[in-house]
């Protein structure tokens, strides 16, 4: 996944889900033919998705499925013919009698619908509002966020961080004590990077050959994992994105274990018996799959390491690492979760934003006083670019964590296991937020 908003802090999204399988007798010749069918289309729609990324390159952010489906994708000249080659496809795939869809059937016409709603909104000259366009594309209702959602954490960090001058400007020069020097910024991070791993590999069983590299480089402004196919995942880091302490186990985990790079070699291995769906191997940065990914991801940093275990962890180990007094990790810690809190603010200010309701200039103020955004002019350009694909890091890991406890609760199953069915499960149609 693209981490594009690490300059200003990393949060997650998405809505969670119950499994519902339509389980039909159908005659074993229609069952070959629908199947043919099906094929044919899940081909089109890869085709038509590396078509987006010949015209768009940032809306794909992974393919590693069959080569000889990259010619393919030389078709759409335009964002107009594009539209119509997708709107043909959702004509025939909805089409489809519902009395004999399979699973996959049902993923691959929400796929479709998705990428029908992502062309028609890049290709119009209308700006769609924001709550319109998370619906057209991510299937997601308007996300409903308290006005006083903020204020105790705020009041916590006000009493952590006492003094003269703007909350704001105190955290900022409290964190600036823990920039890790540019020199131990990969030992720090590839320690957390290994932790991370361990306990992952301590609750999941990962193929023995999974393998993520590292590649350490100023030619990405922040973060940026990418799933390559059999295993393997390239992540491309920015030293200055694990500039602050606390943001080693927050990249490690989100991008790596049991992040990104884990979700991907899940989803492979458990397809091993029956071949990933070749639907499944283009990866469009906008879509639904990618929302719930980002969300999975977020929520993953505290299922590897809860609080008190965190805690222990940067104190006994990064803190000494990266040179800082470990008296101070308690402190820290706690800053560093009450910031992450206030993520729940941001959703209102920038749909306001984006619906042209509030100036940028209120946005910025807006973002700076109540949500604590250090960059909030990066945020801006980011949401004028993406839209409500925000929601990806500041609206869902709630809606992630909610499902699993539920889940949890109802049946007494382990955290872990819940998340590993949610993640090898492609078919965002069968997961629904719970009660909705």
């Amino acid at each position: 996944m693209r981490s594009r908003l690490r300059g200003w802090r990393s949060y997650a999204s998405f809505v969670a889900l119950s499994v519902a399988t339509l389980t039909v007798a159908v005659p074993t010749q229609r069952i070959a033919a629908s199947a043919e069918g099906l094929d044919s289309q899940a081909h089109e729609f890869v085709s038509l998705a590396l078509s987006l990324g010949r015209l768009r390159a940032a809306e794909v952010d992974a393919y590693f499925g069959p080569a000889e489906l990259h010619p393919r994708a030389k078709g759409a000249t335009t964002l107009e013919a594009l539209l119509q080659q997708v709107h043909d496809l959702r004509a025939g795939v909805e089409s489809r009698s519902m009395e004999s869809a399979t699973e996959r059937a049902i993923h691959l016409r929400e796929q479709v619908r998705a990428l029908d709603g992502l062309v028609a909104v890049i290709q119009s000259s209308d700006t769609l509002r924001f709550d319109d366009e998370a619906r057209a594309i991510y299937g997601m209702p308007p996300v409903v966020v308290g006005a006083n959602a903020p204020n105790a954490a705020l009041k916590s960090l006000e009493a952590l961080l006492p003094g003269p001058g703007s909350l704001l400007a105190r955290i900022t020069a409290y964190r600036n004590r823990f920039v890790v020097a540019p020199d131990k910024r990969r030992a720090v991070f590839e320690r957390a990077l290994k932790e991370c791993r361990a306990r992952t590999l301590s609750r999941w069983n990962l193929p023995a050959t999974e393998r993520l590299d590292v590649e350490w480089t100023n030619e990405v402004p922040a973060a940026w994992h990418r799933y390559d196919g059999r295993f393997h995942s390239t992540l491309r880091l920015n030293p200055a994105a694990v500039g602050f302490l606390g943001s080693a186990v927050d990249v490690a985990c989100h991008e790596g274990y049991p992040g990104h790079h884990a979700q991907f070699v899940i989803m492979e291995a458990d397809a091993a018996g029956s071949g990933l769906a070749v639907e499944n191997t283009v990866v469009l940065l906008r879509s639904p799959i990618s929302m719930l990914r980002e969300g999975a991801a977020n929520y993953s940093v505290d299922l590897a390491f809860p609080p008190p275990q965190r805690l222990a962890f940067e104190r006994d180990v990064l803190f000494p690492l990266a040179g800082f007094d470990p008296a101070e990790a308690a402190r820290y810690a706690e800053v560093h979760r009450l910031v992450g809190e206030l993520s729940r603010g941001v959703v209102p200010i920038v749909r306001d934003y984006r619906d042209k309701r509030i100036s940028a200039r209120s946005a910025r103020q807006a973002l700076e006083s109540s949500t604590l955004v250090s960059s909030p002019g990066a945020l801006l350009h980011f949401v004028d670019d993406l839209g409500p694909y925000v929601l990806g890091y500041t609206a869902a890991p709630d809606n992630v964590r909610d499902f699993i406890e539920i889940r949890h609760r109802r049946s007494g199953a382990d955290r872990w296991s819940i998340l590993r069915q949610m993640l090898a499960r492609t078919d965002i149609t069968a997961l629904r937020k719970e009660g909705s």
